[in-house]
């Protein structure tokens, strides 16, 4: 009786996470922590964009100066 709990247990988990990979729009990631420089953006910038993606300004509010502030988009469609 508890292996079949186990595997139900462990089936609910795996579509759940199925689930979840196929609803998720972008696959983001912030650009990091300190202070912004022209440099560190245009860099992070570029390698954000040979992913597919586009930088992007959070839109909670933050801090313009800190680079943690930025998050690279991108697509799961590759768009």
């Amino acid at each position: 009786m508890r292996r079949i709990g186990l595997a139900v247990l462990g089936l609910t988990g795996l579509a759940l996470t199925a689930c979840q990979a196929v609803s998720a729009p972008d696959r983001s990631y912030s650009l990091g922590d300190g202070v912004v420089s022209y440099d560190d953006l245009r860099r992070e910038g570029d390698k954000c964009k040979a992913s597919g993606g586009t930088i992007r300004g959070k839109l909670d509010g933050g801090d313009p100066v800190q680079l943690s502030n930025y998050t690279c988009v991108i697509p799961r469609d590759g768009k």
